[in-house]
């Protein structure tokens, strides 16, 4: 038996560590390559210089269209949060006009606060509607582009934690699913099927559990197989061995009958009643026979035959058999030009057994009835009797309508039987194979 190294709690947790640990690496990969393509072009002072020109022009446009003055300081503000990662510097007759990093405390500089030598040097021309300034735009142009790379660099890193995560995962849910189908195939019958052991988890202990669990209920069915296989065999020499004194048993009690002895004395009662019940018993032995006879067969060999040619002879028979039994026959229907598939050995002890049922239960006073039915798939023969009053009730083992039930079953077909008061009805059904097509004339 398997021993679990590592649970599936324990498992999860090494792949976490395992996806962090990688999905670190990349993330600071891919932050050092980002970092140096930034600082390589975007840090150097004619990427600076180009985009404060831009800014510069942007902001002459925004102050024209607005017609702003110098002294419009609240839509300077405004523009500076939209534009954001900028500061933004006005002059105006060599005095400080605004300074976006200048808080509300700082304001007393405004107009009080002169040029300095970098104003000069890095100030742009600016129109305002009270005349020309000066404007400083400074910015940190690379930090949106920072940002944007560590947004890219996080997705990454999370892209390469849940792939390793869902790799790792994805493993034992498709064991589970093998475990799945591996049990489907059990429940198909298929038990000589191996379960697949992987691993040393609760999943493979499952598993193994399951595969043992195979293994005992694969040895129960062996052992009841074998004890049925016991039964079987003993039943039928038991019932083979009853044969040869039920059959000494009958020829006696026939040669008492012959003898002249009135049936309505005590002696002829008894002889009468003791013949028949002999017949039973030995009626009852060859169904127990039968029954069990098939039970150890695996398979019948099957034949195509045409119904009009065998179902015709075997009805023959049997209404020979019914006449003189002074029974009357009734037939309705015709028998069709198809084919089915049986065992002729078979399908002529289902007969027998039929017969033998009509002898013993059915009453003579009234008609035998048989009809025959078919359609493109099946053909049917439905038969009913009336039940004897003395007989109103059949043997409790049915041991003859499950034998016919098994070899019509054996040879692909169905049997049906039923009791509406007084009136016996059985139903024969064959599966056609095939139409047999119609001679052409010459």
């Amino acid at each position: 038996m398997a021993h679990r190294k590592f649970t599936l709690n324990q498992k999860l947790a090494l792949l976490i560590v395992v996806a962090a640990f990688a999905s670190g690496i990349v993330f600071l990969t891919l932050q050092k390559i980002s970092n140096d393509l930034i600082d390589s072009y975007m840090n150097s002072d004619e990427y600076y210089q180009e985009t404060s020109a831009r800014y510069i022009k942007r902001f002459s446009q925004y102050v024209s269209l607005n017609e702003l003055a110098s002294t419009d300081r609240k839509a300077f503000g405004e523009w500076v949060r939209k534009e954001n990662y900028i500061m933004l510097t006005i002059f105006k007759d060599q005095l400080l006009q605004y300074d976006s990093n200048y808080t509300t405390a700082d304001e007393a500089a405004y107009g009080k606060e002169k040029v300095n030598q970098y104003v000069q040097n890095h100030s742009h021309p600016v129109k305002f509607s009270d005349g020309e300034g000066r404007v400083i735009i400074d910015g940190f142009y690379s930090s949106r582009y920072y940002d944007l790379a560590f947004t890219a660099e996080l997705i990454g890193a999370t892209l390469i934690f849940l792939t390793v995560v869902l790799l790792g995962i994805r493993r034992r849910v498709r064991y589970l699913r093998q475990i799945n189908q591996e049990i489907h195939m059990l429940e198909g019958g298929e038990l000589d099927y191996r379960m697949t052991v992987k691993g040393h988890d609760e999943i493979a202990l499952i598993a193994e559990s399951i595969e043992e669990l195979r293994k005992a209920f694969l040895d129960k069915l062996l052992a009841i197989e074998k004890l049925q296989a016991e039964s079987r065999s003993l039943v039928t020499e038991m019932s083979h061995d009853m044969r040869t004194p039920l059959t000494s048993l009958i020829m006696y009690l026939e040669f008492a009958k012959q003898e002249d002895v009135p049936i309505v004395t005590d002696q002829g009662r008894y002889i009468a009643s003791a013949y028949g019940k002999a017949l039973q018993l030995k009626t009852l032995s060859d169904n127990l026979f039968d029954y069990f006879l098939l039970d150890k067969e695996h398979a019948a060999d099957l034949e195509s035959v045409a119904v009009k040619e065998v179902i015709y002879d075997l009805i023959s028979d049997q209404m020979s058999i019914l006449h003189q039994e002074q029974f009357r026959v009734s037939i309705t229907g015709e028998l069709p030009d198809t084919f089915i598939d049986v065992n002729m050995e078979e399908l002529g002890r289902v007969f027998d057994n039929i017969m033998s049922n009509l002898l013993k239960y059915a009453d003579r006073q009234e008609t035998v009835n048989i009809t025959f039915g078919s359609d493109r798939e099946k053909f049917e023969i439905h038969i009913s009797n009336t039940i004897k009053a003395t007989d109103s009730t059949t043997e409790s083992t049915r041991l003859g309508e499950r034998s016919i039930a098994r070899m019509m079953s054996r040879m692909q077909g169905q049997f049906y039987s039923s009791q509406d008061n007084t009136i016996y009805k059985t139903v024969l059904r064959f599966w056609n194979t095939r139409i047999q097509l119609a001679e052409k004339t010459p």
